[in-house]
């Protein structure tokens, strides 16, 4: 095959990316393996999660790079297959012991055999790559670790003597030209099988964490400024009952400042300096005149005079304050609330 025309040989593809709106792959190792380290989701995986829960679509990104892998992946099984017809093309392994409530836990192997004779299941994952297999080898390491997990899992449901063997192929596209048609040359090929002492990361962990997170995550916006209709109803409710109380608040609040005034005036009139309920006290502080030093002012006319001592001197006095984040909440004044 000498292009992508074919698209029946690619159709394994489409199936994959559908699978990205409830699940996590080993394309998301790196990001699994990120909440692992961190105990927590960072912000990278915002929009991923996003297409996870299934809250925007999929990008389907490619590029002739992303091309030229397809089709060496698609020519290495081609070859293995006419050798044996037991080899499969990106089977879609289900984990049940990594898989959580609201998010499964799969793996799309490039190449996979089940050996009945030698109980051993292969798995072969495709690079095409200018990189040496050593760097390629690293930059997918938690990839193939998630192969690895998958691979285990699946060769334990097909007996309890089976084995497994994970693979990397790097296939060595150094001076390649990826203008279609595309080529293919065997002698690239550089295959090892890929073996882990030590766990790369905590894949339950992970999986536990993104649960939660799935599980809370009602909405996701790329823009800083989300609008409240795309909320849930019952938060928009709420907004809208704080909104009203905020209202009545400043209602009140010039109802007051207004009795004050009119108050104030009418006890200076009549002389009359303090009065006292049971619930209340009104008492009528006079003007008054304060001195201050205007340190501002100084600054500032210093500056003018002596520019260079002044920007020392704010150095040397320069204070960093940490102020708490807040929430600012501005309240349109037109409503169809009743606030009579």
């Amino acid at each position: 095959m000498d292009d992508l025309t074919n698209i029946g040989q690619y159709a394994h593809k489409a199936e994959i990316i559908s699978t990205r709106t409830g699940c996590l792959g080993s394309s998301d190792a790196k990001l699994l393996a990120q909440v692992d380290a961190l105990g927590s989701i960072p912000q990278s995986a915002y929009k991923r999660l996003a297409v996870c829960k299934g809250l925007i679509e999929n990008e389907n990104i490619s590029n002739a790079a992303m091309q030229y892998g397809d089709f060496v992946e698609n020519q290495i099984f081609t070859l293995l297959s006419h050798s044996d017809e037991r080899y499969k093309s990106n089977p879609c392994w289900v984990s049940e012991k990594y898989s959580r409530k609201n998010v499964k836990c799969i793996d799309h192997i490039d190449i996979m055999l089940a050996d009945e004779e030698k109980q051993i299941l292969y798995a072969w994952e495709v690079k095409a790559s200018r990189y040496n297999f050593e760097q390629v080898r690293q930059d997918y390491k938690a990839q193939l670790y998630h192969h690895s997990l998958m691979a285990k899992e699946q060769a334990a449901k097909l007996g309890r003597k089976w084995k497994s063997k994970v693979f990397l192929v790097h296939y060595d596209t150094s001076g390649v030209d990826l203008d279609m048609p595309f080529t293919f040359d065997a002698d690239r090929m550089t295959i090892k099988e890929v073996k882990f002492i030590n766990p790369v990361f905590d894949l339950g962990h992970a999986m536990d964490i993104v649960d939660d997170y799935l599980g809370n995550l009602e909405f996701y916006t790329e823009n800083e400024v989300i609008p409240a209709n795309m909320l849930p109803e019952n938060i928009q409710e709420q907004f809208m009952h704080i909104a009203d109380i905020m209202r009545q608040i400043k209602k009140h609040e010039e109802q007051v400042d207004l009795f004050k005034q009119k108050l104030y005036k009418f006890m200076v009139d009549k002389g009359i300096k303090s009065i006292s309920g049971e619930d209340y006290s009104f008492t009528v502080v006079a003007p008054t005149m304060a001195s201050s030093f205007d340190a501002k002012s100084f600054l500032a006319d210093y500056e003018r005079k002596y520019p260079r001592k002044a920007k020392k001197i704010k150095e040397q006095y320069k204070k960093i304050t940490n102020k708490k984040g807040f929430l600012k909440v501005s309240v349109n004044k037109n409503n169809n609330t009743n606030n009579d």
